[in-house]
């Protein structure tokens, strides 16, 4: 539509005898113009298109890509203001929240700043285009001197985005924690302890998923920090996607009475919780969803071990909440998983 306006804009000027164009081009007079026109018009019948018109046409079109760059630089110095203002916003947002996490974790001010700034030192937030998701300082390898674990999103939110956790141990160079099964972005829960009794500590954490997954959507990991690295281990598994222990459970005939199998443990435990359908049979009828969560620092023959769950479904499908099995989990020096016990907390 521009280039149409300018093209009718210069015909009107040009057919305006004496006046100069915005361009600077001289109109031609009445005399000139007829006497262009005969020219244009032997030039037509000669070789069928006007000799006048395309000399303008390419003022014209060089005019046009010029007003075209200047666009185009426009656009492109919006589009920086824009990102420049984004930066800051997640620059001031960032460094608020890190504050406010600070503050309820009660840490002194002059503390708080020395931790923000090494983060900044680290960039760890990208050059501000990656925001703050959560903080927590506490004494993980229990040595009297507070660590710090820091989870940023490197991307705009979707259903799964991008993201690390830093794990600063110490004085220790930081550590960023990536996974390409799952991105952690989301938030996350620590439960340190020392789950293989070899007198070094081990980081349990989970992160919760965007709901994508539905029921049981949260991805746990483990590091093991020996000798100022951290390295990970392998939880016991045997479901699909290895998060977590594969159980049938069976609507048994009577009422309001069901049996949880884990074939890992090769053990069933009966427990009760209510029924949706009438139990006509004993049949299977649900089983368990999509891994661990809900780690917890538990025992295991006066050693530390890490307590998981798994969500425990009925007939009637996910939403049908019978309660939870639980397992207490121990690693060995080769970084091995084993579950030692199990049972069944119903709803």
């Amino acid at each position: 539509m521009i280039r149409l306006f300018l093209l009718a804009e210069c015909s009107l000027l040009l057919i305006a005898c004496g006046e100069k164009s915005v361009d600077g081009y001289e109109a031609v007079s009445a005399v000139e113009e007829d006497e262009v026109c005969r020219e244009a018009e032997i030039g037509q019948k000669d070789s069928g298109e006007s000799e006048f018109e395309p000399e303008i046409s390419e003022q014209l079109e060089q005019d046009l890509d010029m007003a075209d760059e200047d666009a185009a630089l426009q656009v492109s110095g919006d589009d920086m203001d824009e990102v420049s203002r984004e930066t800051e916003d997640y620059a001031a947002r960032n460094e608020e929240r890190f504050y406010e996490c600070a503050e309820m974790l009660e840490i002194d001010r002059a503390e708080a700043e020395r931790r923000y700034q090494r983060l900044c030192d680290d960039n760890a937030f990208q050059n501000h285009t990656a925001r703050l998701v959560g903080v927590d300082i506490e004494d993980l390898d229990q040595n009297g001197q507070p660590d710090m674990v820091v989870m940023v999103a490197d991307a705009e939110y979707s259903d799964y985005g991008e993201g690390c956790i830093y794990f600063y141990m110490n004085e220790d160079e930081a550590y960023c924690f990536r996974d390409e099964e799952y991105p952690f972005f989301f938030g996350f829960n620590l439960v340190p302890g020392d789950f293989d009794n070899d007198g070094n500590t081990e980081i349990a954490f989970e992160s919760l998923g965007s709901g994508v997954g539905g029921v049981g959507d949260w991805h746990p990991r483990i590091l093991k920090y020996k000798d100022h690295t951290l390295e990970p281990m392998i939880f016991p598994a045997d479901d699909y996607d290895g998060r977590g222990i594969r159980i049938v459970i069976t609507q048994e005939e009577k009422w309001d009475t069901y049996s949880a199998c884990c074939a890992y443990m090769n053990e069933t435990i009966v427990f009760e919780a209510e029924n949706k359908m009438d139990p006509d049979a004993s049949q299977p009828c649900g089983g368990n969803s999509r891994g661990y969560f809900n780690l917890w620092r538990g025992e295991y023959e006066g050693r530390d071990a890490l307590e998981v769950s798994e969500y425990l479904y009925g007939e009637g499908g996910t939403m049908h909440f019978l309660g939870l099995a639980k397992f207490l989990i121990v690693w060995d020096e080769n970084g091995d998983g084993q579950i030692v016990k199990w049972w069944v907390e119903p709803l």
